[in-house]
This record gives structure tokens, C-alpha cells and sequence, in this order.
């Protein structure tokens, strides 16, 4: 959920990730949990893979070198939840920082895009502990995936069966 929940944030231009950070860490806190990991990281400018000038985090460690959001950055959304020596669980998609139709147009609110086009695996999912605004999220997310997934199976020639999978996986819940 906190997956989503950041997925679907609005904000204006300049904020910085640690801001955001509790919305991805919110549903764990609601039931005293909580992970020790970056929730996000930026991807790309210089070829690298965890990398600034962005990042999502909680606390303040690095805040003071930390550049806010802006259009067109490319950053991690990739919550989870680890108990030592019995599992984990991570849901990581990569993210472009997009454009709203929100607030005036010289200052238009920014949200986040994601760019990774993969199902979520639906044994994660618990729609009674997740929210209508939340489905709705993962619904569309899933109909995008189903569409430009498809277009490259085609492409490929993936058999018949792997097609019905991808159909399988991106059904509205």
C-alpha cells in the first residue's frame, strides 16, 4: 500500500523526497512496523544506479545536499518489510517525476509516472486492507502494463500462453 500511496502523490516543484517518505512508510507505522532502508533512490543521470542529487528517505542524513524534485528526474519507489532470518518483501518500480494539470500553469504540482511496466503479483495483494483510491491506482497501472506489454509480445511472438498469463496478471482486481 505505501507502494501506491507514494505512486499517487502530489506535490509542488522542489520537494524534497524526504517529505515524501512517510507516505510509502505510513501503513507499516499504523501497526508499529517499520524498514531500514532508503524508500527511494535516483536512477540514471550519470549512468549509475543509486545515485543523486534526489532520493526519497526518511530522517535528514544527507538532507543538506538533497535537490527537491523536478520534472523529468528518475527516481526508485521501492518500500518493503524484512524480519531477519524469517523473510522480506520489496515492490520496486522506477519512477519519472511528471507534470500535473494541478495549480497555476507557471508552477504546476509535479506526481510520479512509473516507468516500470511489470505487474504487481497479485498473492501481494489484500484488496480489504486497501483503500478504493488504491485499487483504482493499481487497476490503471495494471491496464497500461497489459497494453504496452502486450504491443511487445506481439512484436516477439510470445506464445499464446504467455499472453494469457499477462491477461491473467493485469485483470482488474
Amino acid at each position: 500500500m505505501g507502494h501506491i500511496d507514494l505512486a499517487m502523490a502530489v506535490f509542488p516543484s522542489g520537494t524534497k523526497g524526504t517529505c515524501l517518505d512517510c507516505l510509502a512508510r505510513r501503513p507499516l507505522w499504523n501497526v508499529g512496523l517499520n524498514y531500514q532502508h532508503g524508500t527511494g533512490h535516483g536512477v540514471g543521470s550519470f549512468l549509475n544506479v543509486h545515485e543523486g542529487p534526489c532520493r526519497i528517505a526518511a530522517g535528514n542524513r544527507f538532507s543538506k545536499y538533497e535537490m527537491g524534485l523536478k520534472k523529468g528526474m528518475i527516481l526508485s519507489n521501492e518500500p518493503g518489510y524484512y524480519e531477519s532470518g524469517k523473510f522480506g518483501i520489496r515492490i520496486e518500480s522506477l519512477v519519472e517525476v511528471a507534470e500535473t494539470e494541478i495549480g497555476p500553469e507557471n508552477g504546476r504540482f509535479l506526481t510520479f509516472k512509473t516507468i516500470t511496466m511489470a505487474p504487481i503479483d497479485r498473492k501481494l495483494i489484500d484488496t480489504k486492507l486497501m483503500s478504493e483510491s488504491q485499487i483504482g491506482w493499481l487497476n490503471d497501472y495494471h491496464m497500461i502494463v497489459r497494453e504496452k506489454v502486450s504491443e511487445v509480445f506481439e512484436q516477439q511472438g510470445k506464445s499464446n500462453e504467455v499472453k494469457q498469463w499477462l491477461q491473467d496478471q493485469t485483470c482488474p482486481l
